[in-house]
């Protein structure tokens, strides 16, 4: 799960060297087909092996369907890119994720994914999703990408140019690990208090067909 704090900074370094908004808009519409073939490129085989038109047809058809799919990315390329050239990285940043969220909120979305469900295996850090869901998940983790792929593009710079964005980032892990810690040690009070719980034991059944 800690990839997901710099997953889209290589991504970033790139818009970052595109100078026009159709070349940003090229680039949303490439990484969203890149993004579906990496992550969701086991649903198109499933899809092609239920309908029975082939693994390689239903990979192929989720792969046209990727602006669809993962619209945000396209979106906040866009939205990224015209903040950039009215305002500074700040306002970039949180017009960029800003875009990312809306857009995942306001378009439905086929297995209703975000970014920020990869924090699930962390038990401190996704305690924060108490104020802002999932969706506040993948805020902050766009603002931590760029944060880092700010301090690469000025790393050649002062020190003070370089620390800024790199103890932005590091403010809001403290933030996240933080607010953790003080939910688990409440929750683990709250369940002494309530005596022993009641577990319960869901099963369901496997197709392995798909």
């Amino acid at each position: 799960y800690l990839i997901g704090f710099v997953a889209l900074v290589p991504w970033m370094l790139v818009l970052d060297e595109i100078p026009t908004v159709a070349g940003a808009a090229r680039s949303g519409l490439l990484m969203s087909i890149f993004f579906v073939a990496a992550v969701f490129g086991w649903f198109g085989i499933a899809i092609g092996t239920y309908t029975g038109i082939g693994s390689l047809s239903g990979l192929l058809l989720v792969l046209i369907a990727a602006p669809l799919l993962q619209s945000q990315i396209f979106i906040f390329a866009l939205v990224r890119q015209l903040a950039g050239r009215r305002h500074g990285p700040f306002v970039r940043a949180l017009a960029g994720a800003s875009a990312w969220v809306a857009t995942e909120w306001l378009l439905p979305k086929l297995l209703g994914d975000t970014i920020g469900q990869g924090l699930h295996p962390s038990r401190i850090l996704r305690q924060i999703a108490d104020i802002g869901g999932a969706a506040g998940l993948t805020f902050l983790l766009i603002l931590i990408n760029e944060c880092v792929a700010f301090a690469i593009t000025h790393r050649h710079e002062r020190m003070r140019v370089l620390l800024r964005p790199l103890m932005l980032a590091a403010g809001m892990l403290v933030v996240m690990a933080g607010y953790g810690a003080f939910r688990i040690s409440a929750l683990a009070s709250e369940q002494e208090a309530a005596g022993k719980p009641l577990r319960v034991g869901m099963v369901q059944s496997n197709i392995v067909d798909y």
